[in-house]
């Protein structure tokens, strides 16, 4: 009877596999045919508008298979004579951005962002953002949970800003890689966010012109007014050259882990900064 009593408790510890992360490819905003420097079709995927595509779906899981008491046993086991359990993790107390998921919470302070669609994000495994106010160049992501890597990527575009208004170039635009960054008890510095830092498509002035033509047709402007946008950067030779400015359109972190029971997770958070 001993023996089939210890059977059944061994039962108890017994765990699924971890599963393989799923692969996240980039977003894009511009158009793929026209002036955009990324040429690979598989990094134009759209995660603007649509997390579902490039973010896995949520999984159902029964919460009466994970018994707290069992749980604690279990770890207690595993502790090394003389060693000590890690303190809970708590996300500082300040306002700004904050994301609260199953497996990770996230915060970045003294940023005002508005989010688009439902705040609970307990079932959700990404989450958009329209910047407001704040700072996010020189901010710190913090992050609660077993998190093994935090990535970040961004998309800048051109924009043209003279007597005639301010016009947005949707064509000279870039969307970088994803690159880990660095980060110590959980705290994560954001970096090269900078106009001087972002990154910009590089772009004759025949294209240049062409594009900027694109954008004033785009805003549905009279051919007299298109052409004089036209005639305003015909002394331009690069996307970065006055009147011309790159500014930061969007920004995207990547926050990977495990949770409590092994299992890989990936949660992505995106900011889009208006024009």
């Amino acid at each position: 009877m001993h023996i089939a009593l210890l059977g059944g408790s061994m039962a108890l510890f017994f765990s699924c596999k971890d599963m393989p992360p799923k692969n996240h490819g980039p977003i894009v905003l511009g158009d793929s045919s026209s002036i955009v420097t990324e040429r690979d079709p598989q990094k134009l995927k759209d995660l603007v508008t649509d997390l579902q595509p490039v973010i896995p779906t949520p999984e159902t899981k029964d919460t009466t298979e994970t018994k707290p008491a069992v749980a604690a046993a279990d770890t207690s086991k595993k502790v090394a004579p003389g060693a000590s359990k890690p303190a809970a993790q708590v996300l500082p107390a300040a306002a700004g951005l904050k994301a609260e998921f199953k497996d990770v919470s996230i915060l970045i302070p003294n940023l005002n962002a508005k989010i688009a669609g439902k705040a609970d994000l307990q079932k959700a495994n990404g989450a958009v953002y329209t910047f407001v106010s704040g700072d996010i160049n020189g901010n710190t992501l913090h992050v609660t949970g077993n998190v093994t890597k935090v990535s970040q990527r961004y998309q800048s575009v051109a924009v043209l800003k003279n007597e005639l208004g301010t016009l947005p170039v949707d064509q000279l635009s870039i969307t970088t890689d994803w690159e880990p960054i660095k980060g110590n008890n959980n705290q994560y510095k954001i970096t090269d966010l900078d106009t001087k830092s972002l990154e910009y498509p590089h772009a004759s002035a025949n294209a240049i012109h062409s594009a900027v033509g694109k954008a004033a047709q785009r805003h549905h402007f009279s051919r007299k007014k298109v052409k004089e946008w036209e005639n305003s950067v015909h002394h331009i030779k690069a996307a970065n050259q006055k009147p011309m400015y790159i500014m930061l359109r969007s920004v995207m972190w990547k926050i990977d882990g495990k949770d409590a029971n092994g299992k890989l997770f990936s949660k992505q958070i995106r900011i889009d900064v208006p024009m």
